[in-house]
């Protein structure tokens, strides 16, 4: 019998849930095929195709899925809208399966399972159970697969979570005076905040990442903080945030503060509303902890490469320097 070939958009929410579906679709026979990493390509695909309001994720996701139309007999779409109490994902996301489907023509079809932990139909379990019966109808090894996906879904999250004792503030400072010149070789521990999909998608974020590693720098981001901390950080917060995503955002922005982490780069992209707000809350918070270097990066398809390593290498430099004055290193220049 035929294998069934589902597509996965290599983008947007996928880059926290595609283990899981992966593994789920897998287990019951089907075979998944994953649209490429982001280039330039997907990117022109999707700007052609999408409304030019959009943020760029959105546009991108256009492109991922305008790849695998020719590759697969559907494609996975899920209709995200609530995954905790009283939060709630972006109305782009929410309306994900609906914008596709009216935009982008003779496409394969999609399938769109509803995630709502509000409502019984909408629960992880169910949602994951409609789509297993488009592979197969046996309901128990659905079941089976289901258990077990998510198990290991849960067990690798908590493997990514960062050790405390890693931002402990007399770290970085307990051998600070048998630093000699060769303090610019150390390691400096930056939070990269925002969502997921900017941060681990090489091609929005123009290889950020790696080229902070590449610089020495011990890169911190929102998945590292577990989700209890991320509640408790949350409290300080007069008004709760209704965003999922923004939630971890914040949430993790608040805990590097707290630990006096070097500096903080936080990932926007342009046009995106939560980001609007959310980066003013950041920012803000920023201002209670002077010791802590902050700054922004706003993404779309028109930034340049040339001035964001030069925006890197700016913020960088004036962190060590700041660390070299602090211990009485300062150069007389």
């Amino acid at each position: 019998m035929k294998k069934i070939k589902i597509g996965i958009p290599y983008s947007l929410y996928f880059y926290e849930y595609y283990p899981l579906w992966k593994e789920f679709l897998t287990r019951l026979g089907a075979e998944v095929i994953l649209s490429q990493p982001t280039n330039k390509k997907i990117l022109d695909l999707g700007i052609r195709s999408a409304l030019s309001e959009i943020c760029l994720p959105v546009k991108i996701f256009y492109g991922h899925v305008l790849s695998l139309t020719d590759q697969a007999d559907c494609i996975l779409i899920p209709r995200m809208v609530c995954i905790e109490k009283g939060a709630f994902f972006c109305p782009k996301m929410i309306g994900l399966p609906d914008m596709v489907k009216s935009s982008l023509s003779s496409l394969c079809p999609m399938v769109s399972p509803i995630i709502d932990v509000r409502q019984s139909y909408g629960s992880w379990k169910n949602s994951l159970f409609q789509v297993g019966q488009l592979i197969t109808d046996n309901s128990v090894n659905i079941s089976r697969a289901f258990s077990v996906s998510w198990e290991n879904f849960q067990n690798n999250y908590l493997t990514n979570l960062l050790d405390p004792n890693v931002l402990r503030l007399d770290n970085s400072r307990k051998n600070s005076q048998k630093i000699s010149k060769q303090y610019d070789d150390m390691p400096i521990n930056i939070a990269v905040l925002g969502h997921d999909y900017l941060i681990n998608d090489s091609y929005i974020n123009l290889d950020l990442i790696q080229k902070l590693k590449k610089m020495n720098v011990n890169v911190l981001t929102p998945e590292m903080v577990h989700p209890n901390t991320i509640k408790k950080q949350l409290k300080k917060l007069y008004k709760p945030i209704f965003w999922s995503l923004s939630r971890r955002v914040v949430g993790a922005a608040f805990y590097y503060f707290e630990k006096q982490v070097e500096g903080v780069i936080h990932l926007t992209s342009f046009e995106c509303g939560e980001d609007s707000m959310v980066g003013e809350l950041i920012h803000h918070q920023s201002q209670q902890y002077p010791a802590v270097s902050f700054t922004e990066f706003v993404f779309d398809e028109h930034t340049g490469e040339a001035g964001i390593n030069t925006r890197i290498e700016a913020f960088l430099d004036m962190i060590r320097r700041k660390k070299r004055y602090e211990i009485g290193f300062a150069p007389t220049w």
